[in-house]
């Protein structure tokens, strides 16, 4: 089967083509389960076979589910939680897992580091990774909507192909289970009658090893909403163009920082903007800046100005642990030069 997609295109030299590109759909892609003997034929036939394939009596992993089951991994997990999957089978790790097309397409896309871990981790046959051709097997194949985001519609193949793996491996008992970490997903996931679950609701039920797996879990990332899931330590650095963006407009100034010889909290930067250097109070604030860095910064408010504080402050064993506290931000007060 062909299905034709087109589009059009503008030149350079204003000239509209219309693209048109063919994309193949099959019925001979199989399921990769050694408990389907038609799909075992199919997998004999094809020259180009994994290595690896689905057990053909899997076991379920977790509590949660006390069916033998498939585990299906949207990207995300892949992407955030790469530590745990490489866990081997022996260690109580995951295994009889299926990799998307369409996940594998994107882990490749958005990180080449993560992508050489998770072909590792699929080349090796005692882990029972095996990678679905989805998006050229006529039953898992969709097109995107109108108005529809490529992530949404990504998302939708995903449940589209795990669906039919669930429908497909229905007569062998052997269930599929959905692991995101986007409740978006999993809502529509259940919606349609799938078997979907979060990260650490899957590990913390696991049956060998748990603590250990707990503890490789990246748990910033699993979209939890328990005490740990919590902000960052540090806010994000803004982008190359977007401090250039702010340096322009003038929202941002530009400045040599320098680390205050009695206060660890403490630092000023010295601005050709202002007479007087600028004071910034708070390891949030402070941001990861070493003494003599080039750094960006915003002013705050002229009511929250203020001056240097009197305390001397020693890093003596100091451990925020995963979040920062309140910190105030203080600056002296200055006019700059272009008011005097």
């Amino acid at each position: 089967m062909i299905k034709l997609k087109s589009f059009l295109k503008k030149t350079r030299t204003g000239k509209v083509l219309k693209i048109v590109r063919e994309h193949y759909l099959r019925d001979d892609i199989g399921c990769g389960s050694e408990a389907c003997n038609d799909c075992q034929e199919l997998m004999e036939q094809d020259e180009n076979r994994q290595n690896s394939s689905l057990s053909a009596s899997p076991i379920s992993l977790s509590s949660l589910f006390s069916e033998p089951h498939y585990i299906v991994l949207d990207t995300n997990i892949i992407l955030n939680q790469i530590d745990i999957l490489e866990v081997s089978a022996k260690e109580g790790g995951f295994q009889n897992v299926i990799v998307l097309q369409t996940v594998l397409e994107e882990v490749r896309h958005r990180s080449s580091p993560i992508y050489k871990r998770l072909r590792d981790i699929i080349g090796d046959p005692n882990r029972n990774f095996y990678v679905f051709i989805n998006e050229h097997h006529k039953d898992t194949y969709i097109e995107r909507n109108r108005g529809e985001t490529a992530n949404d519609r990504n998302d939708r193949a995903i449940r589209t192909a795990a669906k039919w793996y669930r429908d497909h491996l229905k007569p062998l008992q052997i269930g599929i289970v959905l692991i995101t970490d986007d409740s978006d997903n999993r809502r529509k996931a259940q919606e349609i009658h799938l078997q979907a679950v979060g990260i650490q609701s899957y590990v913390e039920a696991m049956l060998m090893n748990v603590d250990m797996l707990v503890d490789k879990l990246n748990k910033t990332g699993s979209g939890s909403n328990s005490e740990i899931n919590k902000k960052f330590l540090f806010p994000e650095h803004l982008s190359p163009a977007q401090i250039n963006l702010g340096i322009k407009t003038g929202g941002l100034y530009q400045g040599v920082f320098y680390l205050s010889r009695t206060n660890f909290q403490e630092g000023s930067i010295n601005c050709e903007a202002f007479d007087n250097p600028v004071l910034i109070q708070g390891l949030e604030q402070l941001n990861r800046a070493v003494d003599g860095d080039v750094v960006a910064f915003q002013l705050l408010e002229k009511s929250n100005w203020t001056s240097s504080a009197e305390v001397v402050l020693e890093d003596k064993d100091y451990d925020p642990g995963d979040t920062l506290g309140k910190l105030e931000v203080n600056y002296f007060e200055f006019k700059p030069k272009s008011e005097k």
